[in-house]
């Protein structure tokens, strides 16, 4: 994979002294749950996939859909239109899955369509209204303002903390569970 981490320099004159200024850029895949577009850090992002089958795991939380096959390697699957609440969404053809990977984990999150890639600077990013903090949004990282557009930017390790977490850990204990072997059974 490219690197997804950019240092520009700028450098500015100041009455003949040179001052560097580095700034970091993020690249970031965007989104859209409904008619709202959102954004996840590509580093925790291993790729954007088509729908596909997925098996359902039984007595898992109702934002877990099941498992998919991703070439030979099973993924719990996390519906992210639910953990985001979101009221409208489109078409089935139109979604995807993001497959993330962080803290150890690898998870897909179904979206209503990946739109893009973008880099930004921390500059760009507009802090987030503490009236969403006090409702349990924590997991906004705060909001980008691009022309036209609104992406509010998820921080996807605190979106997908506690009680999720520990229900990926429990698919992921029933599907090592399940693929354990049988023996075959002896005579007698």
């Amino acid at each position: 994979m490219e690197a997804r981490y950019h240092a520009t320099r700028r450098v500015t004159r100041k009455a003949g002294s040179e001052e560097g200024v580095v700034t970091q850029r993020r690249q970031l895949v965007v989104f859209k749950v409904g008619t709202e577009e959102f954004a996840v850090d590509i580093m925790l992002t291993k790729e954007v996939v088509l729908m596909r089958e997925i098996r359902p795991v039984p007595e898992t939380e109702e934002y877990v859909e099941g498992v998919m096959n991703l070439r030979g390697s099973l993924v719990p699957v996390l519906d992210f239109r639910k953990r985001l609440r979101a009221l409208k969404t489109t078409a089935h053809s139109d979604h995807r899955i993001i497959i993330t990977h962080f803290d150890g984990r690898t998870a897909g999150l179904i979206v209503d369509g990946a739109s893009e890639v973008i880099r930004i600077t921390e500059e760009m990013v507009e802090p987030v209204p503490h009236l969403i903090s006090e409702i349990g949004a924590g997991y906004i990282e705060g909001v980008l303002n691009l022309k036209d557009r609104f992406i509010t930017l998820i921080d996807l390790r605190k979106a997908l903390t506690g009680e999720i977490v520990a229900e990926l850990d429990e698919v992921i204990k029933v599907l090592s569970t399940e693929r354990t072997p049988i023996a075959p059974a002896r005579a007698v």
